[in-house]
């Protein structure tokens, strides 16, 4: 990097700790004071044992500093402190509180890698260099910062209250619809496509995708690249979602798609679902020919007197784990 107009340019060495330095200055302004405490120190002040400590540590995603390291702040005892007084008050047990720490951890873990690429990605290189770009995009991100951090309570606590009524109608294993859509050719696509091109396909199908699900009065279980995973209190819900997101993908500058829909219990654990259920309506979307709806059994029995939609039964079919199965393709009522 240059300090001015027919400045020789510094070499590796200097350019490595000048970066270097600029991270370390850099966290500590992310987390708001510096790092000056160990993990014995931290787990000291909390009273508890240091592995104890490491296992919620390691929960939220952070790997374990180097033994002796002073990489913890006032605000990492703080955080310990609450969790634990949520076990020893009764709130949650350990167990619980693991799982929701791991949930927190990667959750904030995407938000926030998000987060610093939108900060980073617009910007073009600088004439000086990678570096000197670098140091303009965290300055802004500096300045997002909090902005930011009261956007994510507030989204949290809008999800919160989203999450009631959705708990007090299900119990740990109820029956409800869930359901895959996955782009098709997704793995060719990536051999094809630019990073950024690879990149706006999946923005785009994740936007779309999830902006119908929402709508239509679904959830978005997760989202893993080419694929989304949704769920539905009742199936002509799911049904809905189904065929509005592939009619969509008909419509949009998005390759074809793969849905799967059953119906039936499943179990819910850590903001998750989990089951048979679940297991079978993956192993339908992988059936299912591009841009096309494929349903399992209790599916199709659940949309036997539902208006709108017909299904067409497929051959029966082995699947791996559940036997014989007869699926259906489901289409509008007209289409």
């Amino acid at each position: 990097m240059s300090d001015g107009v027919g400045a020789e340019p510094a070499d590796a060495g200097t350019h490595s700790a000048s970066g270097a330095r600029h991270t370390e200055l850099l966290t500590d302004a992310i987390l708001g004071a510096p790092r000056e405490f160990t993990s014995y120190e931290i787990a000291a002040a909390a009273d508890v044992p240091v592995y104890r400590a490491r296992r919620f540590w390691r929960a939220l995603g952070l790997a374990n500093p180097e033994e002796g390291a002073a990489e913890f702040t006032a605000a990492d005892g703080d955080a310990l402190r609450r969790l634990l007084l949520l076990i020893s008050d009764g709130i949650v047990d350990e167990s619980h509180a693991l799982h929701i720490t791991r949930s927190l951890g990667g959750s904030t873990a995407r938000v926030a890698r998000a987060f610093v690429e939108a900060m980073l990605d617009p910007l073009p290189p600088d004439a000086d260099g990678a570096e000197r770009t670098f140091a303009v995009g965290t300055e802004e991100l500096i300045r997002a910062l909090s902005d930011m951090e009261s956007l994510l309570v507030y989204s949290w606590r809008r999800q919160v209250t989203a999450a009631l009524p959705v708990l007090q109608r299900r119990g740990p294993r109820s029956s409800i619809a869930v359901g895959f859509a996955d782009l098709v050719s997704f793995t060719h696509l990536s051999r094809q496509l630019s990073d950024r091109e690879l990149t706006s396909l999946v923005t785009r199908f994740e936007e779309r995708a999830g902006n119908l699900i929402t709508a239509y009065g679904g959830r978005i279980v997760k989202s893993i690249g080419d694929e989304i995973f949704f769920a539905a209190d009742s199936p002509s819900v799911a049904a809905t979602i189904a065929h509005r997101i592939a009619e969509n993908v008909k419509r949009r500058r998005v390759p074809g798609i793969r849905i799967g829909v059953e119906y039936g219990p499943v179990i819910t654990h850590g903001g998750d679902l989990f089951g048979d259920t679940v297991n079978l309506a993956s192993r339908l979307t992988a059936m299912a020919a591009p841009n096309q709806i494929v349903v399992g059994p209790s599916m199709m029995a659940a949309l036997a007197t539902v208006a709108g939609f017909e299904i067409h039964p497929l051959p029966v079919t082995d699947v791996k784990g559940f036997g014989s199965v007869t699926p259906g393709v489901l289409k509008a009522c007209g289409r």
